[in-house]
């Protein structure tokens, strides 16, 4: 095969692309890598599908636990006045509507996968820079785009875990072998390591290998720019849901953080 084929292929994006990424990685990042045009649209609406369909299935569960009256409370619930029991209770009906259930969290989690898309992008981009490597911002983009895949397959497996189990998954990632704190470092070092999993390090592999193909970094460099880039993003995201997770506890009328 000439070189030729590889810079026409990768203006026709399709979806055997997404098997050869998982299967033949090497030959998925070779056509990606080969044109500087936009080539992510497809891993990231399978990817945004994927949430979607989570947070529905998850909706349908809670739901189904509002209707038996199935309630989490605080672990210090019984010592609250009653008056602040009685603000509980509100605070959980009033996020019980599909609004909470369905639309918030939809919203949030396409915020999540294209948000996401684009800082990482971002992030890959410039630290391979400062290493020395020579890719444009298309091609980092599409690398990390196209690296999501296994997060597809992420969601695929948990949606089937709710699906016969019909349970929320409430400890995702490395958090479910570890107890679950209310306050302070260890709450930061919970949220993150529940960000991080089989999938994640399987994205890593993927960039990583995107990254040495197109930017001319050794192995070292390589590794070093994508590592820095994703813990950058997790310590962002363990960090936010500590801070609203410590915002939340200020009140306990506090309709968004249930």
């Amino acid at each position: 095969m000439s070189d030729i084929p590889y810079a026409e292929q990768s203006k026709r994006a399709n979806l055997s692309w997404t098997t050869d990424a998982i299967f033949h990685p090497f030959r998925a990042f070779r056509r990606i890598t080969a044109t500087t045009t936009n080539v992510w649209l497809i891993p990231l609406a399978l990817l945004s599908v994927a949430v979607v369909i989570s947070v529905i299935v998850a909706g349908n569960l809670k739901h189904q636990a509002e209707l038996t009256g199935e309630i989490t409370y605080p672990p210090d619930f019984q010592y609250y006045t009653p008056e602040q029991q009685a603000q509980f209770m509100q605070a959980i009906q009033s996020t019980q509507g599909p609004v909470f259930t369905y639309v918030l969290p939809g919203i949030t989690s396409l915020l999540g996968v294209w948000l996401g898309w684009l800082i990482l992008g971002g992030l890959v981009h410039l630290v391979t820079t400062l290493f020395g490597g020579r890719g444009s911002t298309a091609i980092s983009m599409n690398i990390v785009a196209w690296a999501s895949l296994p997060l597809v397959l992420r969601e695929l497996v948990q949606i089937i875990y709710m699906l016969v189990e019909k349970k929320i998954i409430t400890s995702p990632g490395l958090s479910g072998f570890i107890m679950p704190v209310e306050s302070g470092l260890s709450l930061f070092l919970y949220h993150l390591v529940s960000l991080i999993d089989i999938y994640l390090i399987w994205q890593i592999l993927l960039i990583i290998l995107g990254i040495r193909i197109s930017m001319g970094l050794t192995k070292t460099k390589a590794t070093a720019s994508v590592v820095i880039s994703i813990l950058v993003i997790l310590l962002l995201k363990a960090g936010l849901s500590y801070l609203i997770g410590a915002l939340g506890n200020l009140n306990i009328t506090r309709p968004f953080f249930f």
